[in-house]
C-alpha cells in the first residue's frame, strides 16, 4: 500500500467519523464506558468509607512520677470493628494491620515525617493511581468498541465497498476468550516491568507498554475477525504487521489525550477497517 494511499485512508476514515451514523455510534461506547468507570469508582470509594468508618482512634494517657518529677505520656490506639461494614471488597484487608506494618517500615516511616518528601510521595501516589484510572477507562472503551465493530464494517462495505465481501471468523466466546488471554498477559507485563518503573524516561515506556500491548492486540483482533477468514487474517498481518502496528502506536499515542481514548476509538476501528479492507482485496486479487 502506498504511502499516498495510507493517506488517503486515514482522511477518508475521518469523514466516515464525522459523519452523523459515526457520531452517534461513537457516543454509545462513550456513555457505557463512563458509567462502567464511575460505577466502579463510586462502588469503591463507598468500600473505602465504610471500612475507615471501621476504624477507632483512641488516644490514652499514662501518668507516673518519681522522687523528684512526674511524667505523662500519649499514645494512640487503633482497633477496626468490621461489624458495620455492608460491602464485601476482593479482598479483606484490615487497615489497622495495614497502618502498622508500614509503620514498621523505618525507612518508610523516616520518609513521612519529612514534609517535602511525604509530599512528593503524595503527589507520585495520586499520579499512578490517576494513571491507573486513565487507563483503566481506555481498556473498558475498546472492549466495549469490539460489540460495535460488525455494524462499523457492515456500514463501510455499504458506503465505500459494495462488492466486497465480509468473510469474517470467530465467535463471541473465542473474542472473549482472546480478550482475557490479552487482560491476563498484560498483567504479567505490568508486573513484569516493576523494576523499569523506577527509571526515569524508562519508565514512562514501562507504565505505557503492557496498555499498548492490550489496546492493539484488541483492535486488529476485532476487526481482522470480523473481516477476514482466519487464513486471510493470518497473510495480512505477516505482510503488513509492521505498518499496522505503527499506526496502532500513534493511536495509542492519540488516547493518551484526556477523553480521547474514550471517544475515538471508533475512528481507530474505521481506520483499521479500511487498511484490513484494503489489505484484503490485494491479496484475493493474487490468491483468488
Amino acid at each position: 500500500m502506498s504511502m499516498m494511499k495510507k493517506k488517503n485512508l486515514f482522511s477518508l476514515s475521518v469523514k466516515d467519523f464525522f459523519t452523523p451514523y459515526f457520531l452517534g455510534l461513537a457516543l454509545m461506547p462513550l456513555l457505557l464506558t463512563l458509567v462502567i468507570l464511575f460505577t466502579g469508582l463510586g462502588y469503591g470509594m463507598s468500600i473505602l468509607d465504610e471500612t475507615m468508618k471501621s476504624v477507632k482512634i483512641e488516644k490514652t494517657t499514662t501518668s507516673y512520677s518519681d522522687a523528684t518529677t512526674s511524667h505523662s505520656e500519649s499514645s494512640v490506639n487503633f482497633s477496626y470493628d468490621d461489624s458495620n461494614v455492608t460491602s464485601t471488597p476482593f479482598y479483606e484487608v484490615n487497615p489497622v494491620e495495614l497502618f502498622e506494618s508500614l509503620q514498621s517500615s523505618e525507612i518508610l516511616s523516616s520518609m513521612l515525617q519529612n514534609d517535602i518528601l511525604r509530599w512528593i510521595i503524595e503527589k507520585i501516589v495520586m499520579l499512578v493511581a490517576g494513571y491507573f484510572i486513565f487507563i483503566l477507562a481506555v481498556i473498558i472503551a475498546v472492549i466495549i468498541v469490539g460489540f460495535f465493530t460488525p455494524l462499523i464494517v457492515k456500514k463501510l462495505k455499504s458506503r465505500h465497498y459494495p462488492p466486497f465481501e465480509i468473510r469474517g471468523h470467530g465467535s463471541v466466546f473465542s473474542a472473549i476468550l482472546y480478550a482475557l488471554k490479552s487482560l491476563f498477559i498484560m498483567v504479567i507485563l505490568y508486573i513484569v516491568l516493576i523494576p523499569i518503573y523506577f527509571i526515569p524516561f524508562l519508565n514512562i515506556i514501562a507504565f505505557n507498554l503492557p496498555a499498548y500491548y492490550f489496546f492493539h492486540k484488541m483492535l486488529v483482533y476485532d476487526v481482522g475477525s470480523e473481516i477476514n477468514t482466519k487464513k486471510e487474517f493470518i497473510q495480512i498481518k505477516a505482510i503488513v504487521s509492521n505498518q499496522i502496528r505503527l499506526r496502532t502506536l500513534g493511536m495509542y499515542a492519540l488516547t493518551l489525550i484526556p477523553f480521547v481514548g474514550i471517544f475515538f476509538p471508533i475512528l481507530f476501528v474505521i481506520y483499521l477497517s479500511h487498511i484490513f479492507i484494503n489489505e484484503t482485496l490485494e491479496l484475493r486479487a493474487v490468491t483468488g
